[in-house]
């Protein structure tokens, strides 16, 4: 390895170093809040019969139309925010983030498609797998976000778990089993996003 090599490795070395002690500003509280807002209608639009709200293939594909438009939502704002916030090292700052969030993403599509396509009697363990999947990602954020994000992440492993139990009494997921722990969780991420940014402001 020539030197220029060895310099060059070492950068990307030290790049990577501080991009994994640094607080990953990309996400927006307002996007953040908006795909909360986004969870409570579609739920609200499910118990009144519209947005596959009667039908279980229909209820897992609206919900995954759904985190499809609000990982959207989240994502596109991520780019500029980081590109804006985090001059220097944007990309690694991404992709240290997607390698986070990607194998829980993984595990909720495979688990979807798996439980829709060869077992959809039960499509109700979905919403509290989802959510405990959530909850997950929370907590192991917590060194890239600010610390706070473990209480809403708790939130979603309590709701998780309430939503199997109480799931599993009935054999069927409803539509506020998604809407309830989404828009509220959702929100206090916001919350807490916001305020960290405010602290971040006064230094």
């Amino acid at each position: 390895m020539s030197e220029i090599d060895h310099a060059l490795s070492q950068l990307a070395f030290i790049q990577d170093r501080m991009a994994a002690s640094t607080r990953f500003r990309g996400l927006a509280p307002v996007a953040v809040a908006g795909t909360g807002v986004l969870a409570a209608a579609v739920a609200a639009a499910q118990s009144l019969g519209f947005a596959g709200g009667h039908d279980a293939i229909g209820f897992v594909l609206s919900w995954t139309v759904t985190a499809v438009a609000a990982a959207g939502l989240i994502g596109v704002e991520a780019l500029d925010r980081a590109r804006r916030l985090h001059a220097g090292m944007p990309d690694t700052m991404l992709a240290g983030t997607l390698r986070l969030l990607l194998p829980f993403g993984a595990v909720g599509a495979v688990a979807t498609l798996v439980i829709v396509q060869s077992a959809p009697q039960v499509i109700w363990i979905l919403p509290g797998l989802w959510q405990l999947l959530i909850a997950l990602i929370g907590f192991s954020a917590a060194g890239t976000l600010p610390k706070a994000i473990m209480w809403p992440a708790g939130w979603y492993f309590l709701c998780g778990t309430a939503t199997l139990l109480i799931a599993a009494r009935s054999l069927s997921a409803t539509p506020w089993m998604m809407g309830v722990p989404f828009g509220i969780g959702q929100i206090l991420v916001a919350v807490i996003l916001h305020r960290a940014g405010g602290r971040d402001g006064r230094r």
